[in-house]
């Protein structure tokens, strides 16, 4: 249950604050079939990058993330889109697969890392 409380404020009950919390990590949509590899581009799109872990466990991280957003996909359509120029890996907080349309925004850290 969630409410405004008299200073205007939202107040959540844990219930409510779990759920918002996971909806916005793409984390309740119900999967409606096996994803694509269109699939996997618009969850990169939708977190805005997709950080990239060499610590592989159970699998890489990259992978993982992918999967507890979209289920059953094939993790070499991620290596693919990087292939195909759909994303580019850069250093934006960390190492990170990145969306192509959002380069022009790291460009000038490219150009001059200490800008």
């Amino acid at each position: 249950m969630s409410e405004i409380n008299r200073d205007g404020d939202l107040e959540l009950n844990i219930g409510a604050a779990r759920a918002l919390h996971l909806a916005a990590q793409d984390m309740l949509a119900p999967r409606r079939r096996r994803a694509s590899k269109a699939d996997v581009l618009a969850a990169i799109r939708r977190m805005g990058m997709l950080q990239i872990d060499t610590i592989s466990v159970v699998a890489r991280s990259p992978y993982l993330v992918l999967w507890s957003r979209l289920g059953d996909y094939e993790p070499g359509w991620l290596d693919e889109l990087l292939a195909e120029g759909h994303l580019f890996e850069y250093w934006a907080h960390e190492a990170c697969f990145l969306p192509i349309e959002d380069y022009g925004l790291y460009r000038h850290r490219m150009l001059d890392p200490e800008a």
